[in-house]
């Protein structure tokens, strides 16, 4: 299977579009969003026999949460940025590999935000429904990420 690039993704996920890793929006609300990853064989990471690492999930929440901000923008009318991911708190993985053929569901849940910092409750289901990953992921995402490279600067 050849994944094709969702173009509404790739316009809300400010990634280079060769690793826009999830591969489709599934839902959003308030303060939650869900998107998709099928995992085949041109997925990337996918080692041949094994499947995609499960340590690829987190960046699949993290890349998930830039989804959530990005309709979130959208939304607000205001210009999509880049955020970083700060850390991860109890990152848990029930399995080695996500397998051939394997949807997941990635859903990141807002749980606090202040200004421009936010932690999300991540969490990643397989087709059965039942939880195979799950973690805490603390982000920061600056109102003017060019203002404030230029204030960091060394």
């Amino acid at each position: 299977m050849t994944h094709k690039k969702n173009a509404l993704l790739e316009s809300l996920v400010p990634h280079s579009r060769s690793m826009v890793l999830i591969h489709e929006p599934y839902g959003s609300g308030d303060e939650w969003t869900t998107a998709t990853v099928q995992i085949a064989e041109d997925t990337m990471f996918y080692q041949s026999g094994y499947g995609v690492p499960t340590w690829v999930g987190m960046e699949y929440m993290a890349q998930t949460i830039a989804l959530y901000a990005g309709i979130r923008s959208t939304q607000h009318g205001k210009p999509i940025t880049v955020g970083f991911l700060l850390g991860t708190t109890r990152y848990s993985a029930e399995c080695d590999y996500f397998r051939l053929g394997s949807v997941l569901q990635i859903r990141v849940d807002e749980t606090w935000r202040d200004n421009q910092m936010a932690v999300h409750d991540c969490s990643i289901k397989d087709q059965s429904g039942a939880t195979i990953a799950s973690a805490e992921l603390k982000v920061f995402k600056p109102e003017d990420p060019v203002a404030f490279f230029e204030e960091h600067k060394s």
